[in-house]
């Protein structure tokens, strides 16, 4: 027959900290929360002998780059960073653009960018405005004019008549922008002007002409907002220009007149 032993005695590690039946030494992880990093510490319990267990929180990398935001992610600890807008990235500068949002650079106003969103893919597309050709030597003096949006210089060349002439700008409204180039027109080119001795009135005479519109027309065209929302915009078309009849105003005639005036009454 076997053996028995009839006394049992328990020793204590005081050593190691115990979670759940394993023994784990000073300064081993313990997998005590999902969330947390857990140690087993120097710090002993006084009651137990046994080493305590400390936790803290699992540092999270909550920095996002630029045109990202971090959100947390259901069921994990830490969250990821997700994009929100698009990224223009130039020489020597940064931009985010909401979707919907158009945006042309100070220093450039011939380019502009525009943020759209397909899915769940920001897409950044980008417009050039070409412009034609000018050269400020073959402008008539004084009728050199720079284009709304800032971009195209024009004037009106020495010898062209009187004529429709076509600008491409992205019109916008209340915030508003049109999402493709539209063709605003106006009336450019030098009409006849001149400047003759009447016998008859004994004085110059002036007869002066107006490159104006002759017939206009409205368009409609729809504007993108940024909250997601369109309006209808109205603009005037000219459809044909011409040189009318406009009147003089001939610096010092008045004066002329007070003169000649003057030299009756002597």
């Amino acid at each position: 027959m076997g053996v028995c032993c009839s006394n049992v005695t328990c020793v204590i590690k005081p050593n190691v900290c115990v979670f759940q039946n394993h023994e784990y030494q000073v300064g081993d992880l313990v997998p005590m929360k999902p969330c947390d990093k857990c140690s087993c510490s120097e710090k002993t319990n006084p009651s137990t002998q046994f080493h305590t267990i400390e936790c803290q929180p699992t540092p999270c990398d909550t920095h996002c780059p630029l045109g990202y935001e971090y959100q947390s992610v259901a069921g994990q600890c830490c969250g990821k960073c997700i994009q929100t807008s698009c990224i223009v990235t130039l020489s020597n500068f940064t931009k985010t653009l909401s979707p919907g949002a158009i945006w042309t650079p100070e220093d450039n106003p011939c380019v502009k960018f525009e943020c759209v969103k397909i899915a769940n893919q920001f897409i950044t597309i980008e417009a050039k405005i070409t412009c034609p050709l000018y050269d400020p030597k073959e402008c008539i003096p004084g009728t050199e004019t720079i284009a709304p949006d800032g971009c195209c210089h024009f004037c009106i060349p020495k010898g062209q008549p009187c004529n429709i002439s076509t600008t491409t700008v992205y019109l916008e409204s209340q915030g508003c922008h049109a999402k493709e180039l539209v063709n605003v027109t106006s009336c450019r080119g030098s009409c006849g002007t001149f400047t003759f001795y009447s016998t008859k009135m004994r004085s110059l005479e002036h007869t002066c002409s107006c490159c104006q519109e002759v017939a206009a027309s409205e368009r409609k065209i729809q504007l993108s907002c940024p909250d997601n929302t369109e309006i209808s915009y109205t603009y005037i078309h000219i459809d044909t220009c011409a040189c009318l009849k406009t009147e003089c105003s001939v610096p010092g005639r008045s004066e002329m007149a007070n003169v000649k005036s003057r030299r009756r009454r002597r």
